[in-house]
């Protein structure tokens, strides 16, 4: 009874050193295939590419972009890192492109030559103003200042009538930069419902005023003002 149950306790134990082997074995092989498939592998290389798609002219901005692992002998020359975008965010797309397409410096428009038509807000024309002494403000005239222009039309009877444009945005101030006191034109950004009529007016005579942030942007205060109405007494005969 007792060599039975000794050799019962030795198969057991037999089995358990037989699986502890097996499981030690299998695990090596995982690990020296997994090792071997890596050195196979090209090294791979991160790159920037498209979140999503998008559309010509859209402007690119982190979010839109991802970062993705390619092979490094797929991986053109062209395609950007992370590293590299800093400079390019908020430049605009030349055509459309397809989410996963990766970023290079050809899709873009650089800031320098994005050129004006791209540069202006939606439904808005860009109307450059000689400058007169008034209108500069000493100086303190900036780009983003929002304005009221009136003309004053010269008419054949010799009267002077007058036209008001409100809430108008400063869009640029020609001459140099650096001395805003000698800017040669004023450039505005004009709505499209009232280029025609500025246009029609913008070579007569004007005034320009800084419009205050907390003034009403509708609120117009350059409507002319008609002259009282003078009443006379009747020194006639009655009928």
């Amino acid at each position: 009874m007792k060599g039975k149950l000794k050799w019962i306790v030795i198969l057991i134990i037999s089995l358990l050193m037989t699986v502890i082997t097996l499981l030690f074995l299998q695990k090596y092989l995982s690990e020296e295939t997994e090792r071997r498939i890596q050195q196979a592998e090209p090294e791979g290389q991160s790159v920037v590419v498209f979140a999503r798609p998008m559309e010509a002219d859209e402007q690119v901005y982190a979010e839109a972009l991802a970062i993705r692992d390619f092979p490094q002998h797929l991986v053109s020359s062209q395609w950007l890192s992370s590293s590299e975008i800093a400079e390019l965010l908020g430049q605009r797309l030349k055509y459309a492109v397809k989410q996963g397409e990766p970023l290079t410096r050809a899709m873009l428009i650089s800031n320098n030559f994005a050129g004006l038509s791209r540069q202006l807000p939606k439904d808005h024309y860009a109307v450059t103003l000689s400058s007169v002494e008034g209108a500069r403000h000493n100086g303190l005239l900036a780009v983003g200042d929002r304005v009221d222009v009136v003309f004053y039309q010269h008419l054949p009877s010799g009267q002077r009538d007058q036209h008001s444009f409100t809430d108008l945005a400063v869009f640029d101030l020609g001459g140099e930069q650096q001395n805003l006191a000698a800017a040669t034109g004023i450039t505005l950004l004009v709505p499209e419902n009232q280029i025609r009529d500025f246009t029609h007016f913008r070579t007569d005579e004007y005034s320009l005023w800084v419009r205050p942030t907390s003034l009403a942007e509708n609120s117009d205060r350059w409507q002319p003002i008609t002259p009282p109405t003078r009443v006379l007494s009747w020194t006639g005969e009655q009928p």
